[in-house]
């Protein structure tokens, strides 16, 4: 009896640790978003700056630089909405899942909580554990995507301010 009693402990530790390092990997990926986010709309900001207003001061060369920069920079911005839209479905009877524990009145959850034994507690941490994993990985796919977007924005980009900027008869100067 005290084996298993050591067993559900060494587990729930090992799956609490688990579930703590794939949040932290959430996170992480979170202020992934914020960088990316800031770089995309910056270099989208400039672009929208430095663009002629006057449609027959367009010419070839910078309208394809200017719009392939543009697509990637707004496909990567449309990859950091999806990486960033929350995902609340999980777990539907957990006791650790905080829309589970939300859709119950307190009083429920207390009971719950006071009926739970070590093996439900268990099987509730791994499926918290593989529900915040695959959270975790679409979050990083979607990240992924969008840094891969961005990073393809940036050379049409270059060669769109570059041209932009001529056309214009502009300098960039820095304050």
């Amino acid at each position: 009896m005290r084996e298993d009693i050591i067993n559900y402990t060494e587990r729930i530790s090992l799956l609490e640790k688990n579930l703590a390092r794939q949040i932290a990997w959430i996170s992480a990926a979170d202020s992934k978003i914020s960088f990316v986010f800031a770089i995309d709309t910056a270099i989208l900001g400039l672009l929208a700056a430095v663009s002629p207003t006057a449609v027959s001061n367009w010419k070839s060369a910078p309208t394809v630089f200017a719009a392939t920069a543009m697509v990637f920079g707004l496909l990567s911005l449309f990859f950091l909405l999806l990486a960033s839209f929350p995902r609340t479905k999980g777990p539907e009877s957990s006791l650790i899942f905080f829309g589970s524990i939300a859709r119950r009145d307190a009083d429920q959850f207390k009971d719950d909580i006071c009926e739970m034994s070590l093996e439900s507690h268990v099987d509730d941490l791994c499926a918290q554990c593989h529900r915040t994993a695959e959270i975790a990985n679409r979050i990083f796919v979607w990240v992924q995507r969008a840094m891969v977007a961005l990073f393809l924005s940036l050379v049409p980009w270059f060669f769109a301010i570059y041209f932009l900027i001529n056309i214009r008869g502009q300098t960039v100067t820095c304050h």
